[in-house]
């Protein structure tokens, strides 16, 4: 349920593969951005340099890469190549890297002091929409590039050796109408896999009457209570439920409890 990324005008048809509804993240609750300059602020070099450490602990030896960083409020440029359990840092954009990542040295900042992850930076719910971390593709988008750019944005960002991601609002962006966060999204032949968890508080709703997808799906109440309007039935939910979403069903979910509820998105299928 996350969306695209933003692509050269080209390559904008394709941007559904990213979940498309990927990411989701439209209305962010970067409250942190401000205040975040106020605490200790690392440089994007030393910052690159601590993230790719611990990257190449979870590559292959064949695994190869060149990602371009820029620093959007203070023109700086990086660039990262990798080989196998090697990496180098540079200055400068590289001619041949499929992709530029773009923030501000702040929201660098946040990433890095883990107050939300970099994936969950990214996600938007319409291309249009504008995100703290940005991407911009320089290659025609296809499974493989999708897959490795997936790969490294959730592997790359995340110094923990396990990829912890903490559940919490304070950690997450409203997407589609709720705190999301998600988890993990692949991609491969048109067929793929998306996860994401989910915070409603009163007056939010996840979706919209009309909001489909052609894939299935299931949504896992983990805290709370509510309300879900899938298909023509509305249904009481509460925790330890879990709901089926068939492809092309509308389905909305709401709280009306002082409580948020929580709940985990599951899709798979082709075109998830």
């Amino acid at each position: 349920m996350f969306t695209n990324f933003k692509m050269t005008r080209q390559f904008a048809s394709l941007g559904c593969i990213l979940c498309l509804t990927l990411m989701i993240l439209s209305c962010s609750v970067d409250r942190g951005e401000n205040a975040g300059q106020d605490k200790d602020t690392e440089s994007l070099e030393a910052i690159l340099e601590h993230w790719a450490g611990s990257f190449i602990d979870k590559v292959n030896k064949d695994y190869q890469a060149a990602v371009n960083f820029t620093c959007t409020e203070k023109d700086t440029e990086f660039h990262l190549l990798f080989s196998g359990k090697e990496y180098s840092l540079y200055e400068g954009l590289h001619p041949d890297a499929p992709y530029t990542l773009k923030a501000t040295l702040a929201h660098y900042n946040r990433i890095y002091r883990g107050e939300l992850t970099g994936f969950t930076s990214l996600g938007r719910e319409d291309i249009s929409d504008t995100t703290p971390l940005d991407v911009e593709f320089h290659q025609p988008m296809d499974a493989q590039l999708m897959n490795d750019f997936l790969f490294f944005v959730q592997r790359f960002f995340n110094p923990s050796t396990h990829d912890k991601v903490v559940l919490a609002e304070a950690h997450s962006r409203v997407v589609h109408g709720g705190n999301a966060i998600p988890l993990f999204y692949q991609q491969t032949d048109e067929v793929g896999v998306r996860s994401a968890w989910y915070q409603i508080h009163p007056g939010q709703r996840v979706n919209e009457p009309g909001d489909t997808n052609p894939f299935p799906q299931y949504f896992i109440i983990t805290r709370g209570e509510g309300f879900a309007r899938i298909g023509n039935d509305t249904l009481q939910v509460k925790a330890n439920e879990a709901y089926y979403i068939a492809p092309g069903l509308d389905h909305v979910f709401w709280t009306d409890e002082d409580n948020p509820m929580e709940m985990i998105f599951l899709a798979w299928g082709k075109g998830a």
